[in-house]
């Protein structure tokens, strides 16, 4: 075979191996950018649990009561506002929880500042099919359609606001963390203890902290009134 010959179809092999190469790189990069665009979208629009359970866990983050309140409050705000800017549309209500009294129903919130604090129950057959946790409705004379563009938009805007709250509390619990303070145990549940920072007392009283991350096996052993000391990132217990 001529040696010109035989350049030119290894070259080819090269290059077709490079192209090859090329296609998979940008298909692997194409299919794992449309898979992480998706996962971030579900994260936006996915209905989050703002519960009263002393276990709430948000993103694998244990929400503590103090945060827990304002996601709650910031919540209502925000299905306010949007009820306000979109009031055209008719009245606005939000599926927020199952009724534990009434079987197959749910509890939907008023989105109207002057009727925030009711509940309104509907069984599950009331409402459209579609029904879900998260759902936003609008009433259409006696009965409820779902707003699915007012549904998408008030989803994120919660999740980004709970992100924002989870940065902060983390923000808050480190400040809390003061190395060589001594803290006393108040309480633990679900997890969770109370302590009360012996070395920071504001305004006549010992400021208290709940704490979600307490070593596992310090956890077990800790009783109401017990010390530990906060030392290199860590609570020990105080001798």
């Amino acid at each position: 075979m001529n040696l010109d010959l035989k350049n030119d179809i290894l070259k080819n092999l090269k290059e077709n191996k490079f192209v090859q190469n090329f296609i998979n790189e940008l298909s692997n990069y194409l299919k794992n950018s449309i898979e992480n665009k998706a996962e971030e979208h579900n994260i936006d629009d996915k209905w989050n649990n703002l519960s009263l359970d002393e276990d709430l866990t948000i993103y694998n983050e244990k929400i503590i009561t103090k945060f827990r309140d304002e996601m709650f409050t910031q919540r209502s705000k925000i299905l306010q506002d949007y009820a306000q800017d979109t009031k055209e549309k008719g009245e606005m209500f939000y599926i927020y929880d199952i009724s534990t009294n009434e079987k197959s129903s749910y509890n939907l919130s008023y989105c109207d500042i002057n009727r925030s604090h009711e509940v309104l129950t509907k069984s599950i057959e009331e409402l459209p099919s579609e029904s879900n946790l998260g759902s936003v409705l609008r009433k259409n004379g006696e009965n409820f359609i779902i707003d699915i563009e007012a549904t998408k938009e008030v989803e994120k805007e919660i999740n980004s606001m709970i992100k924002e709250k989870i940065e902060e509390q983390r923000e808050y619990l480190n400040s809390k963390r003061i190395d060589e303070h001594i803290y006393e145990v108040g309480e633990k549940s679900s997890g969770r203890i109370w302590l009360y920072d012996l070395n920071n007392i504001s305004g006549g009283g010992i400021e208290g902290i709940e704490e979600t991350e307490f070593p596992k096996d310090l956890y077990q052993i800790a009783k109401e009134g017990d010390l530990f000391v906060y030392e290199n990132g860590e609570y020990k217990r105080y001798t």
